[in-house]
């Protein structure tokens, strides 16, 4: 029996949709100006969670499909056909430790909720005041806990929102520092879109609404108001079946390997715009290969600190995911999750 090969006219109009896409990315990315001065804060805000996400170059708002949406894209909450439940653990740059829980379940046909905590901390710190100074040391630490509803979907379209706590600390092991505290609250809100051309799913999320810069003796922590776009497409590739394995009377098994592909843009106000590119390439046995590319306006890394990778194994219950991801001369970045739906 022949495989069923891949039809591209028939799928001319998703592709050339996200050729247009990839172009307007690069014009705007070239004519984007960076006017931030400084960095932004609330770090636990900003790094994506789970491995499988970081694995495809942090493409997933358009992918998002299990309890990774409460932070990638709330509105793609609905997806979710059983309750799920994930923990991840990173190994950050620098010593530091990153870790992150989430559980989403579907209350019915129109309403997912779910909820996540993710929790950012480093060890020992010197605190330096000059070149030659130091007056002990500090640890900081920073938490996010959300809640998040997605909606079900009508006419394609999916709407969601997470609203968001983020506590930001900093510990003095010093009598002459106090410890500093400083509280953000924000939403994301997000829209999820499955148009009439099968594979091709749209997403957007607008990041940190509502949340206003905090004043510490450290000086201001910006709050930045992100704005992102994808898209992603998945196709379904037969592979050949050898019908002399077949028992007498067995139907052949249609269901082939899959491969996502997709592309994410993220921007702000005064700041260069980053393009994610990823993919991801599942077999029938479960095994699933991944690979990314982000540009990271601003830094100066080499190509090849530029792209990620990663690996994941899925049962019917349960899925391991692994992610690397390389920062240059800072290092490397490695990420584990552990995903387990309930029947």
């Amino acid at each position: 029996m022949k495989c069923k090969r891949f039809d591209f006219k028939k799928h001319n109009i998703s592709l050339v949709f996200v050729a247009a896409i990839l172009l307007y990315v690069n014009v705007v990315d070239v004519k984007a100006i960076n006017l931030s001065a400084g960095r932004d804060g609330w770090n636990a805000l900003k790094i994506g969670v789970g491995a499988r996400a970081p694995a495809m170059g942090d493409t997933f708002v358009a992918v998002a499909d299990d309890v990774n949406s409460i932070y990638w894209n709330p509105s793609a909450l609905g997806r979710l056909s059983r309750p799920q439940f994930s923990a991840m653990h990173s190994e950050w740059l620098a010593d530091v430790r990153y870790e992150w829980i989430g559980f989403a379940q579907s209350f019915g046909k129109w309403v997912t909720l779910g909820s996540d905590v993710s929790y950012i901390w480093t060890g020992e710190i010197p605190h330096t005041i000059s070149a030659d100074e130091h007056s002990g040391s500090f640890d900081y630490n920073n938490m996010v806990v959300r809640v998040a509803a997605g909606s079900g979907s009508y006419k394609g379209i999916r709407i969601g929102t997470a609203y968001q706590i983020a506590q930001q600390n900093v510990a003095f092991v010093n009598k002459f520092k106090s410890n500093m505290k400083a509280q953000l609250n924000s939403m994301n809100i997000g829209v999820f879109y499955q148009p009439p051309v099968e594979g091709l799913h749209l997403g957007a999320i607008l990041r940190n609404v509502g949340g206003r810069s905090q004043e510490s003796e450290l000086g201001s922590i910006p709050v930045i108001r992100y704005f992102r776009i994808g898209v992603a497409y998945t196709m379904s590739i037969q592979t050949p079946i050898d019908v002399s394995q077949l028992k007498e009377g067995q139907i052949p098994d249609q269901v082939g390997n899959k491969l996502i592909l997709a592309a994410d843009v993220n921007s702000a106000r005064g700041r260069l715009t980053d393009l994610h590119l990823g993919l991801e390439y599942v077999f029938q046995n479960g095994l699933a290969l991944r690979g990314g590319y982000q540009s990271r306006s601003g830094s100066n890394f080499e190509f090849l600190s530029k792209l990620s990778g990663g690996f994941g194994y899925a049962t019917s219950t349960y899925r391991i995911d692994y992610a690397f991801v390389p920062f240059g001369d800072l290092g490397q970045t490695h990420r584990v999750s552990f995903t387990l739906d309930f029947l």
